[in-house]
Order: C-alpha cells, then structure tokens, then sequence
C-alpha cells in the first residue's frame, strides 16, 4: 500500500467538490470515454437507511495504468490530456484540467477507483475529510481492461434515479457522440440511453457573433431534432462538443422536439481561467448564444416551410392537392394560403383525416377549397367548425382575408395583445408590495423599460441606455444631420467636450427616446429624455430636482440649441411626496409639468406616476382592446413575464413563475446550469 500526497491546496480542491450531480457524473463518464470505453455503466445502490447509497460506474476501456497513476493524482491541472488531441481510437479529448476526478466527491464522501490495464490490477481511495491524500494499492494480475469508479457515503439522496429522469439529462450532454459513434454507448440504471434510434436529424451550423467592440468571435452549432417529446436545451460546448453548461433556448418551434450544442474556441479561453460558471455575464458569449438563437429561429423556420411543403407534396403525388399550377392573381395566391392553412391545421390536429383513405382526404380538401374559393358566403362555414367564431365575425374574418394574409391578420391581433399583457405584468412589477420592494431600478426595471419603449409613444425610437448628457449631444447632433454637426464645429463647439448639469457634474440619464416630427419639411426632432426610479422610491423633491437639473444642462449647452428640437424630461415612479405633487400641480398647466421653458430651446419637464403611464398607453391601445374582446389577467401576464430574462424580475415574481410553470408543467424561464 503506498500513500500520495497531492501538490495543492486544499481550499482549492474543495470548490471543485461542489460540482452539480450531472457534471460530476458526466465528468467520470468523459473519463471512460476518453479511455476509449465502448461501454460505460452507471449502477445506483439503494443504502441501509437512505434510498441511495453507492453510485458505481462501471466502463470497459484502457484503464489507468499503474505507472502513471502518481503523475494523474498528484497534479491538479496537469493531465496527458493537453499532450494529446485524439485518444488512440480516434476520439476527441474531454478535460485538460485533470480536475474530473475530484468532482466525484461531490456526490459521496469516499471514493475508489479500481483499474485493470496491461494485464495488472490496483485501486486507488480517497476520502473527502483529507483530499490532498490518496492510497494506491499493490497490484494484482488482471485478464481484462477498464475502470470501476466507486462512490460511497453518498453525500445526500439525490435524486438520480432513471425513474427521476436523470438519464434524459445525461442523454443530452452525450447525444453527439453516443449520435456519431456506433462504438459507444451509456447504461444509466438499467436503462440503455438510446440517442441513435431516438433522433431525427441533425444539422451543423456555422456562427459568427460581433460583439459591441467590434470583436468576431465564431463557434458551431448543431441541432439535434428528436423523434420523441424532450426538455429543450441550449448546450453551450468546449471544443470537441464537451458540454459545460445548459440553458433554455427560449424560442419559438412549435411542434419540434430538440437540444442545440453550441461549441466555441472562446468557452475553453472561460474554462483555462476558471471561469466558465460566469459564462452568462460574459458578452462574447452571450453574443454568441444571441447569435445562436437567431439561427435557431431560422432553422425552425425552414422547418416548419418545410414540413407544409412535405406536407402538399405529398398530396400533391397522392393526386389529392385541389390545386394545379400556380396561382393567377394575388386573389387565388391569397386563397391557397388560407386554404394551407386550414388543410394543414386539419391534418395536425385531426388524427380521423390522417387515418381516412385517399378518397374521403381529397373530397375534404375539395370542400375546403370550394368553401374558400366561394367567398365570404361559404367560409364561415369552415371558419365555424375550424376556429368556433360568431357569424358577424366569420363573415368580416372572410372579407379580411381578400384584402390581406391570415398571417398578418394574426401578427397585429398578438401585438395588441402582447402589448395588453405587458401593462398588466408591469402593474404586477410596480404595484404588488413584495414585487415592488424587491425591484431594481437599473438591473432590472431599467432593462426591462428599455424593451418596450412603446409605452411612452409608438413614435419613439430609443436612442441612448443609461449613458450621460454627453452620450445624448452625440445622438442629438447625429439625428439632426451633417449641418448640425458643421454648425457646432463651425461655432469652436466640439462635441467631444462632455456635457455638465449646473454643479458641474456629468449627467447620467436612463433612456433617450427620440422622433422626427412628420411636417412639410420633415425635419423637426421631438426628444423624450426619461428617469426611471425603482417602485419603492417616490417621487419626492430632490427627485424632481434631479430631472430638472438635466434639462437645464441642455437649457445652458448652446450645442443642444435647434429651433426646430423639443424636449421633454420624464421622472417615473410609483407615487408623489405631498409636497412634491404641488410642484406638479402648476396653475394653468396640466397635471405632472413641472418647469417649462421656451427660450434659448423648448423644454418641458414632467413627474408622472407608472400609474399614469400605464393608463395613458392603455388608452391608446381601447379601440383594439374592445374590438378584440381582450382582457389581460394574472395569468397572461405572467406567462408574458416569463418570457423575459429571469435575472430582471424580482424573486416574488420568479415564485409565482414558478408555481404558474408547475401547475403548466413547462420548463422555468430562468437559464440555468444543468442541475
């Protein structure tokens, strides 16, 4: 029996003994697969008074050999992975760290690793109570090769079970190479994990991210499409596709089950520093996981394009389709998307058609086609049975569909509703009491706002996001064109110089809006410059002072000086101080104005509640709201919430996500790491 002692600190190896059970596993299982295993077995022992006891895996390749085995233990970042690229079947190599080992303790307190390499037999033990020393022992002669890596104590009752769907998640970590290489395959607790047999394709991609430096960064994506209903995950991968971390896609594909691998160079750049577990706060690669999205939205696309095309070509060889050539006017081009539409939700959603003889599948399509080619007077009909509308309402739904497509009929009627949604969400963020003690102003409220600039006016674009007065010259004189620009040089005024409020200091504004004012010369500017105060903040004297402050640096900067430029200065929170809301009750002047200034420049400057917001856009949105019969409630907007960034909601809101997904049973918002 021999004892080594390994070359660093304590402390260190602890935090990597506090890996997630589907990393720790899936590190041991990389070992066997860069051991060239064809075959590695995870068995879970029930204990004497826990229901898990001893986790085993169990794989059939090199080993570890016996004279290496003090150079692997003892180093902790050295591994003969960073002097080899490929195994010697050819495989790409996992780790470089040599820290996979050590993640086995996070889930028992001791573990052994029993080898068999070139014909010798020995173990290696360790305990989590003293990880800087393990214990090698005599070998033994052996017959056969591999590893038995054997955890007990386990730490707590995880639940890792097949049956608690674990072995989906270790599915998705290895999909590509249980996909790409017959010689390999994984039994999770009994359980073949079948990925060859369960996918339906997959397809590569290319990726380039520019991130807002001007730096490329490239990677690779590949989309696994499964023939069976699987939790979609975006799988974000070291070079070699080793996955390291996982987050929700947070997509749209409707009716496609799949997992994305996104694999890029600048991951292993995170992992060699150790900082991968920041990989969500980093932004090359959250340019590169934007950049994925984007072309998993296109790809869904063609998908779906596809699927409808596969679709009418079937029936188009089942000599079905009721139409022939192409279409002669945009009358006919309209009726045959209508006519797709409906003939294609029927073959989704109505297992009688699909199931029908070839026969009765065309007169159908004949009705339908008859129905719509007829107009107005025979659509309802079909509208009737397929959508369960009102007959006023069938009626103007076939009129509408002559004059424009279904689908954009069904794109204005979701952003009126979305928009509906997002009022009644943001009465939920600002108004509830936890919600709104628990609200951000700049990470949160600020970022979310930032999005839906429309509640201050459809005109308005954003132009400037929590960047000072300086920032906002720049964007002002960049609007107003050339010969402003000419006329501020021209006057010794360099828009380099920064911009100061009245004690000299650099002011710092939330959100800058802006609008060109449609006139006979087109060329007015109105600027919407907005302060954004968390919900439990009131707007009080000093608040109100802030926002005027502001708008007297542009008063006194003669570079913010256009005849043709208004602007108006915005503070929002939740309600007024007493005797803040005098000064925004003015004689004469409406309600939340708090200076008004016409010379050297026109200025306004306003103290409004989110109340008053909220029912200003809420009035702008009626006439649609009661043509469509639309209420928002809790629940709509908190399907809404959910699908923001997690991180810009309050943890109330993320609780009632939470519950609201359970009772849904979908997956939650947040990305996270693979748990």
């Amino acid at each position: 029996m021999q004892q080594i002692e390994v070359k660093v600190e304590n402390d260190h190896i602890q935090r990597i003994t506090t890996a997630k059970p589907i990393a720790a596993l899936s590190e041991l299982i990389w070992n066997a697969y860069d051991a060239d295993a064809r075959e590695v077995k995870i068995e879970l022992d029930e204990g004497l008074l826990t229901k898990l006891g001893v986790i085993r895996i169990i794989d059939d390749g090199t080993g570890i050999p016996a004279d290496d085995v003090k150079t692997l233990f003892q180093s902790l970042g050295g591994s003969w992975k960073k002097r080899a690229a490929k195994t010697s079947a050819g495989r790409s190599i996992h780790g470089e760290k040599g820290q996979g080992r050590f993640k086995a303790f996070a889930l028992g307190d001791r573990v052994t690793w029993v080898s068999h390499h070139a014909g010798k037999t020995f173990s290696i033990s360790g305990d989590k109570s003293d990880l800087r020393r393990f214990s090698i022992s005599d070998t033994v002669p052996a017959s056969n090769t591999g590893c038995t890596v054997e955890i007990e104590n386990v730490v707590r009752d995880f639940e890792i079970w097949a049956e608690d769907g674990f072995a989906e998640q270790v599915r998705d970590v290895f999909a590509l190479q249980l996909y790409e290489d017959p010689n390999f395959r994984i039994v999770y607790d009994g359980e073949v994990i079948d990925a060859r047999e369960a996918i339906k394709d997959v397809t590569h991609y290319e990726i380039t991210a520019l991130t807002e430096d001007g730096h490329e960064y490239k990677a690779t994506l590949d989309i696994i499409e499964w023939k069976k209903k699987v939790e979609r995950k975006l799988m974000l991968c070291l070079p070699g596709r080793f996955s390291f971390h996982s987050m929700v896609p947070g997509i749209h594909a409707r009716r496609f089950e799949f997992t994305a691998y996104l694999t890029a160079a600048h991951f292993q750049m995170l992992a060699d520093d150790n900082t991968e577990g920041l990989v969500e706060l980093d932004p090359p690669s959250m340019a590169l996981v934007e950049a994925s999205k984007a072309k998993l939205r296109e790809h869904f696309r063609e998908r779906e394009a596809e699927r409808s095309r596969s679709k009418i070509q079937e029936w188009k060889e089942a000599k079905i389709y009721p139409y022939e050539g192409k279409a002669s006017d945009p009358i006919e081009v309209n009726e045959r998307q209508v006519f797709d539409v409906v003939a294609l939700n029927l073959a989704d959603y109505s297992p009688d058609f699909e199931k029908a003889p070839s026969k009765q599948q065309k007169l159908i399509l004949q009705l339908i086609k008859a129905a719509i080619e007829t107009g107005p007077g025979a659509l309802p009909s079909i509208l009737e049975k397929v959508i369960d509308l009102p007959k006023a309402k069938q009626e103007e739904l076939a009129n509408l569909l002559r004059k424009t497509s279904l689908t954009a009929v069904i794109n204005a009627a979701k952003a009126v509703t979305d928009r509906l949604e997002f009022l009644r969400a943001l009465q939920i963020l600002v108004f509830e009491p936890n919600s709104k003690r628990q609200m951000l102003e700049r990470s949160q409220l600020h970022r979310i706002i930032a999005q839906e600039t429309w509640i201050f006016g459809e005109q308005f674009n954003l132009m400037n996001d929590d960047e000072d007065l300086s920032a906002v010259l720049g964007s002002h004189i960049k609007l107003l064109g050339s010969d402003s620009d000419e006329g501020t040089q021209r006057d010794g005024l360099a828009p380099k110089e920064p911009v100061l409020d009245a004690d000299g200091k650099a002011a710092i504004v939330d959100l800058m809006l802006s609008c060109r004012v449609p006139t006979a010369t087109d060329n007015e500017r109105k600027h919407l410059v907005i302060e954004l105060k968390r919900p439990s903040q009131h707007l009080n004297e000093d608040v109100i002072n802030q926002i005027k402050k502001y708008a007297k640096a542009v008063a006194l900067d003669d570079r913010f000086h256009r005849s043709n430029v208004e602007w108006d200065f915005v503070a929002v929170a939740n309600r007024f101080t007493k005797d803040a809301e005098l000064d925004a009750r003015l004689s004469g002047k409406p309600r939340g104005l708090v200076f008004d200034l016409d010379e050297p420049v026109k200025i306004r400057v306003w103290a409004k509640t989110w109340g008053e917001i909220i029912q200003e856009a809420e009035g702008r949105l009626t006439f649609y709201k009661r043509r469509l019969e639309y209420q928002a409630n809790d629940i709509e907007a908190l399907r809404y919430l959910r699908t923001i960034n997690a991180d810009y909601l309050s943890d109330e809101v993320k609780e009632r996500i939470s519950a609201l997904d359970a009772e849904e049973e979908v997956p939650p918002n947040k990305s996270t790491a693979a748990q």
